[in-house]
């Protein structure tokens, strides 16, 4: 694949689709052989094969604790000097390519920094994105409240990506709650892909007996539920059963080299069904759900977890503007003291207004280029030695 790793930075008219105006001396091809001989549905085909192998990488500082980091935009300069060079390709294209890139971001700050500006004309034709599921802490010292990647969709109105890929944070306590959340609550997407690093995280919630004096039970739905029955359940309470919505679990058949990816591909993965695990007769899978120790050996639980799951047939799943506040509580837990929806700490602002709100600085730094081979390339990026795992 074309080398990808030379920097560059694109201007807002660049990054809202369109291309700036060439010279009037450009020849327009009339003469080339391409554009003669090859019908429009073929070089339509072959334009499509050439954006669906790109993507747009957003980067943040891997251990900056500030929130609002300036995020580094390297684009593939190669695949659109396609769209600067030639007049009669770009005609052709237009901003079609934004429907066949992907857009990557390092968290969800270098999401909201990049796409909150955009028009909604141009976000809505976003179809492939793909984003870290780490919750956001906006400056803990002005509000303790984390921003969690459900309640950042609702600050883009008008996404409907036909695929979001999250990749779970390591904050294992935070998988399950994170992953809940986006199945009953968040919109933009037609299907979801949530990946989890290892089995060992096995999207398990927080492990309440670690609190003290913590002794009631958790809310119901913070539970290790059966899945994916329970997560099915609850998309056909939002789709209708007629609609067809799907959840599927799969766990990789190898683990992976290093930290590349291992799930995604053609025959890497197996369907899994997750049940609470009970150590001996008198557990409560509805406290202290452990995991099967089958899956916690060797190899086992180092095997990457994907959810995948596809909203209803003919369901209006494009994120809406001033949609209405989550007031779901049930997935608080300590010791955590959020409002659930983070917008109802931010009445009626945008990412800009709370980013002017709460930053006390911004800064960053460049933590390396894109050296993916593929579209669907990923590296886990080691944790923060500082998190509690």
């Amino acid at each position: 694949m074309a080398d990808k790793n030379k920097k560059g930075t694109e201007s807002p008219k660049q990054q809202d689709g369109e291309v700036p105006e060439q010279s009037d001396k450009v020849h327009l091809q009339a003469g080339s052989l391409f554009f003669q001989r090859l019908p429009q549905e073929i070089r339509d085909h072959i334009w499509t094969w050439v954006f669906c192998s790109t993507r747009f990488t957003f980067r943040a500082p891997l251990y900056d604790r500030c929130p609002f980091s300036e995020s580094n935009f390297q684009p593939p300069t190669d695949r659109l000097a396609l769209l600067r060079t030639c007049r009669r390709a770009r005609l052709e294209i237009g901003d079609s390519w934004l429907r066949h890139v992907q857009f990557c971001f390092r968290n969800i700050a270098a999401m909201l920094d990049n796409l909150s500006a955009l028009p909604v004309a141009t976000l809505s034709k976003l179809r492939q994105m793909r984003v870290s599921g780490d919750v956001l802490m906006i400056n803990p010292s002005f509000n303790p409240n984390p921003l969690c990647l459900d309640s950042a969709l609702k600050l883009l109105p008008g996404l409907q990506l036909d695929q979001l890929t999250v990749l779970s944070g390591h904050e294992n306590r935070r998988h399950y709650d994170g992953l809940s959340r986006l199945i009953k609550h968040s919109n933009g997407w037609k299907t979801l892909r949530y990946i989890s690093f290892s089995s060992a995280a096995r999207l398990k919630v927080f492990d309440m007996s670690r609190i003290p004096n913590f002794t009631s039970s958790p809310p119901p739905e913070v539970n290790m539920m059966p899945q994916p029955k329970h997560w099915q359940a609850v998309m056909e309470g939002r789709d209708g059963v007629s609609s067809n919505p799907s959840v599927t679990v799969c766990r990789a058949k190898e683990r992976p080299a290093r930290y590349g990816p291992a799930i995604l591909g053609p025959s890497r993965g197996v369907k899994s069904d997750q049940n609470p695990y009970l150590a001996n007769e008198d557990s409560r899978p509805d406290l202290f759900p452990v995991d099967a120790p089958q899956l916690m050996t060797g190899d086992e639980q180092m095997k990457e977890l994907m959810v995948i799951v596809k909203r209803g047939s003919g369901v209006d799943y494009e994120g809406k503007k001033d949609s209405p506040l989550i007031e779901d509580h049930t997935l608080r837990y300590p010791p955590f003291h959020v409002e659930y929806d983070f917008r109802s700490v931010f009445p009626d602002m945008t990412w800009e207004e709370i980013q002017q709100l709460c930053s006390v600085n911004r800064f960053g730094f460049d933590d390396g280029n894109d050296h993916a081979e593929g579209v669907d390339e990923y590296v886990w990026t080691p944790p923060d030695p500082n998190l509690d795992l």
